[in-house]
């Protein structure tokens, strides 16, 4: 019960910290926009208190150990874990080196194959399509400046955004 307890007063003290930092955002001057810039992190910030306070509440009234699989590297659900944030820092590795389409296309289709998911023509198709999509709302329609990648990756995605 201990190591929870440790675990949410270090959790409260990041919302605390991401509610004062969400304050500290200017006011807008849009009529329309009631709430401002930091208005809906600041409702974030709220219900994360709220709802750790919920679970602190729960742990201490009921003196128990909570067992969470995921965070137990002896079972499959922790080394899975342990896979995927592997795999995630090296696709932010890799996205200066490959680039944003492919390694968007790259890191869905190997996470979801990690995680067990074995219809591979589908997940080809899932990996490709959400990488197009992603690279068409965000570099075409939005103008969000996304990594190119490197010599020949870099001059195909000029081609494509």
């Amino acid at each position: 019960m201990a190591i929870e307890l440790v675990f949410n007063i270090i959790l409260g003290l990041c919302f605390a910290f991401y509610l004062f930092t969400a304050t500290q955002l200017p006011a807008t001057d849009n009529p329309i926009d009631i709430l401002g810039a930091g208005g809906f992190p600041i409702i974030i910030g709220i219900l994360g208190l709220i709802v750790l306070a919920m679970v602190t509440l729960k742990v201490v009234k009921d003196k128990h150990h909570v067992h969470i699989p995921m965070f137990d590297l002896k079972l499959p659900e922790g080394r899975m874990l342990v896979v995927n944030v592997i795999l995630l820092a090296a696709y932010v590795a890799l996205l200066d080196v490959l680039g944003f389409a492919v390694s968007t296309a790259l890191y869905l289709f190997i996470a979801a194959a990690s995680i067990g998911y074995r219809k591979w023509g589908r997940l080809v198709v899932f990996s490709l399509l959400t990488a197009t999509v992603l690279v068409v709302v965000f570099g075409t329609v939005f103008y969000v400046p996304l990594p190119r990648g490197v010599e020949f990756l870099r001059e195909l995605s000029y081609l494509i955004y």
